[in-house]
């Protein structure tokens, strides 16, 4: 299932008679790795966790940001939603904030993967063309270099928790991120809902660029690091009563 909610009576929704926030987490790699923080986070707030549906696509199967916008948008519905996200499922949050309008009341990044389609510094004109040199190696190869490109220089990427399976999946997400997300960063004024980026002090100085364009076009941005994280060592697995209380103060101030 690439949609898990925990459906709850409207009364057990409430909390001292509000509504909860009503949160949608979106991940890259399927629930799973995040099940465990949307466990603890549940108490005080209405998530939903989703997964990416370019992995239930076939061979031939049609493929663009506007799918995973699609499923986003069903999953919100109507009514006021927090938006989050976690690499890539951070881009699709961006680009969901930007369709869905005044109903996102505000917007969390866990180190997006892009963050539109300019090339919004020389640093990430790099990254990008990087980015698509690794598209034009074999599958073993694109897998290890990324994970290097993900890390601060000299820190090493650790092993992949599980084997490494690169199919065609990987390349239309690989296609879609890269340069064909539907918007540019510039774009990003319009939301006008509060933005957080969340990123390890041990992940790629991009992340940290990253931060400083998404300071420029949107109105009401913040950022957290957490210096012994990186993109493998994501905050929502290694520290997530830290992560917890920042993500729920970020949610019921907004």
């Amino acid at each position: 299932m690439l949609l898990r909610e925990r459906h709850e009576p409207a009364r057990r929704r409430r909390l001292d008679g509000v509504l909860r926030p009503r949160v949608l987490w979106i991940n890259p790699a399927g629930t799973e790795p995040v099940e465990p923080f949307a466990e603890r986070i549940r108490g005080d707030v209405d998530v939903t966790l989703l997964g990416l549906r370019v992995w239930g696509l076939a061979p031939g199967d049609r493929y663009d940001m506007g799918v995973e916008v699609a499923a986003v948008a069903a999953a919100a519905g109507s009514g006021p939603v927090h938006l989050a996200g976690f690499s890539a499922g951070a881009t699709v949050a961006l680009a969901a904030a930007l369709t869905l309008g005044d109903s996102v009341r505000s917007v969390a990044l866990l180190e997006p993967a892009f963050i539109g389609d300019d090339d919004w510094d020389p640093a990430e004109t790099g990254w990008r063309a990087a980015i698509g040199s690794l598209r034009a190696s074999g599958p073993p190869e694109q897998a290890e270099a990324l994970r290097d490109m993900l890390m601060a220089p000299g820190e090493m990427a650790p092993p992949p928790r599980r084997p490494v399976a690169w199919n065609h999946r990987d390349d239309l997400l690989g296609t879609m991120l890269s340069a064909h997300t539907g918007f540019e960063s510039s774009d990003l004024v319009r939301i006008g809902a509060p933005v957080i980026q969340v990123r390890g002090g041990r992940s790629a100085p991009r992340f940290g660029l990253v931060g400083r364009r998404l300071a420029e076009v949107c109105a009401d941005f913040r950022e957290s690091v957490f210096p012994h994280l990186h993109h493998f060592a994501p905050p929502f697995r290694e520290q997530p009563e830290q992560l917890a209380k920042l993500l729920l103060g970020f949610w019921l101030a907004a």
